[in-house]
């Protein structure tokens, strides 16, 4: 018997140590472009070079895909001037905690008269097609970087900007990507789309979502998360996107062209593009995919579903000294927990604020319970 019970502890162990394997997040690159440089040695084409002093990461290096191809590409007319029309650069600047960070700075100045297209500057990251690894050929792969972007709202001719975006190779094939749309209302809304390309010219729209609900942050820092699996089967395409712990998209759809599957993306994380503006991006991790601290994260092994996390009426986030909850929450239970499962505080909701200074910075979980035991709401949220 006892031989029995420990081949089925046996077996349950490797089940566990399987399924772990399975679900862990690899990260590639850290940086919060310490020490890093825009390397304009070769004219047009700048690339990211350095090792960050704080993290130890290799630029390009520690990057996925061919990280000889990766390089700032500015699209303007006048290629003899191109910095009157476009720029990218690492400067130093004030951060999200008010302290000074270095930050990558790229800027659209303005466009060119003689040229038919906008003047943008974008960072094209080239898949390696030696390899069958999704990620390797941007297939699939997760980023989470802080930004702060301007919007000329008095700019009447274009009425989108196109900050990240994906595109089969020889722009002949799938492309997506997160927009920010200001469409008659001087009030900008997030926009995520994929539509084809057919040689370089764009073609019919395959899916659209809009999100009114989460507003778009201006001249202020917030964190962007983007989770993607190019897909051409419409049930395994992902598109997964949060703005600081608040879920803003989850799309599962088609992500790639069914009649050239394999092709490659190319990826453009950083990018000004649509209109008058600039962005300044700081902390910036490339994972192949979300993290278990990412609200975007999915696990058969993890503690809390996808479905059931909603920052609805929790916040700020992120948080130094207080939370403030929806009234719909006042009387039911709360536990606040680790992304670990280990629980910190417990108690019953009086009132509309929640101290939680006494939590170590780190990201955490706030479930609400009622008088059953049942699940009325999970969020998550950051305490710095």
């Amino acid at each position: 018997m006892k031989k029995v019970i420990k081949i089925k502890l046996l077996l349950v162990f490797i089940s566990i140590n399987y399924l772990t394997a399975q679900t862990t997040s690899e990260l590639l690159i850290r940086s919060s472009f310490n020490n890093i440089i825009v390397d304009k040695t070769v004219v047009w084409n700048h690339h990211l070079r350095g090792t960050d002093t704080v993290t130890n990461y290799v630029f390009p290096d520690d990057l996925p895909g061919n990280f000889i191809e990766h390089y700032f590409n500015y699209v303007v007319g006048d290629m003899d001037h191109y910095a009157d029309y476009a720029n990218a650069e690492i400067v130093n600047t004030i951060g999200y905690d008010g302290n000074p960070t270095n930050a990558l700075y790229i800027e659209f100045i303005r466009d060119d008269t003689n040229f038919p297209a906008y003047s943008r500057v974008q960072y094209e990251m080239f898949g390696d097609d030696t390899s069958n690894d999704p990620v390797q050929r941007m297939n699939q792969g997760y980023i989470k970087y802080r930004i702060k972007t301007h919007i000329d709202h008095t700019d009447t001719i274009s009425d989108w900007r196109l900050p990240i975006e994906w595109k089969d190779m020889e722009d002949d094939g799938f492309r997506m990507g997160l927009y920010i749309y200001d469409s008659n209302t001087n009030s900008p809304y997030w926009v995520a789309k994929g539509q084809y390309m057919i040689n370089g010219e764009l073609g019919d729209d395959v899916w659209q979502f809009d999100n009114y609900d989460i507003p778009v942050i201006e001249d202020d820092w917030f964190e962007l998360e983007i989770y993607w699996y190019g897909n051409a089967d419409p049930n395994l395409g992902r598109f997964k996107i949060a703005i600081n712990g608040q879920i803003l998209f989850d799309i599962t759809n088609q992500t790639k062209d069914p009649n050239q599957p394999n092709k490659m993306f190319y990826f453009m994380p950083f990018k000004v593009y649509g209109t008058a503006g600039y962005s300044f991006i700081t902390d910036f991790e490339y994972w192949d995919k979300p993290p278990p601290s990412s609200v975007l994260y999915e696990s058969s092994l993890g503690t809390h579903n996808k479905d059931t996390i909603s920052n609805r009426g929790v916040y700020p986030i992120p948080t130094s000294r207080f939370l403030n909850i929806s009234k719909e929450n006042l009387g039911l239970a709360y536990q606040i927990s680790t992304i670990s499962g280990i629980m910190i505080l417990k108690g019953v909701v009086e009132n509309q604020i929640l101290e939680v200074s006494s939590l170590k910075k780190g990201v955490y979980f706030i479930k609400f319970t009622d008088e059953f035991q049942n699940v009325i709401q999970l969020a998550k949220f950051i305490k710095k």
